[in-house]
């Protein structure tokens, strides 16, 4: 219904969070038939909407559904490669991937690398367990930060950026505006890191040398 709506308004991509798909017990499902009721109802998605990006935004746990079909970035990438559609790929969420205990950079790497890497959502979080805080983008892993914004621009990423953080009690305004600016300033430092040849220090595995070169480009 979502990709008709879609395909009606003139968009191209459809992201699916499927909020309810998975189990909170033991011994309450077969996991082998969940997972390939995943796999037949998105190839029956992309099959009937050739013409839209279908991105699944994988997340390993909430109050709705203790247990996701599809907890981390390589069960997401597996799921991807299973359905085999060219217009089957992942939106990536900052909390999600600290939730799962994932570092958010090498996510992007890894689905980049691959070409299905179709949306990224911005935000920031403490990682407790079972909790997505929703935080602005770069307030809690700043470093953690400009390396997803690097491995961004490395792996060619083309796609929306999106800020999914909670203004519970900041204003919205505000918040927003604060997300972007962080993006911008972000993106501009993941530029000045290519220029001083991070590349040579990550061939290396230098982290001294690394954080050295973060600090002066004023990584906070």
């Amino acid at each position: 219904e979502a990709c008709k709506w879609a395909q009606d308004l003139g968009a191209s991509e459809v992201v699916v969070w499927s909020a309810f798909d998975g189990y909170d017990y033991s011994l309450q499902v077969d996991y082998t038939e969940l997972w390939r009721q995943v796999v037949r109802a998105f190839r029956q998605i992309c099959d009937a909407f050739p013409d839209i990006k279908v991105s699944l935004e994988y997340k390993p746990t909430d109050e709705n559904t203790r247990f996701f079909a599809v907890p981390s970035t390589g069960a997401a990438m597996l799921l991807v490669q299973d359905i085999d559609r060219p217009n089957m790929g992942l939106t990536l969420d900052v909390g999600h991937c600290l939730a799962a205990g994932e570092n958010p950079a090498q996510s992007v790497a890894m689905v980049g690398a691959r070409g299905k890497l179709f949306g990224m959502q911005l935000n920031d979080g403490y990682q407790r367990l079972g909790a997505e805080d929703g935080l602005m983008f770069g307030s809690v892993h700043p470093r953690m930060a400009i390396e997803l914004v690097y491995w961004l621009r490395k792996t060619k990423y083309a796609g929306h950026i999106y800020f999914d953080t909670f203004p519970r009690n900041e204003d919205p305004v505000k918040e927003a505006e604060y997300n972007i600016r962080k993006f911008k300033t972000m993106w501009a430092r993941a530029v000045r890191l290519e220029h001083e040849g991070v590349d040579r220090l990550l061939a290396r595995h230098d982290a001294v040398a690394s954080l050295e070169l973060q600090d002066t480009i004023a990584v906070e």
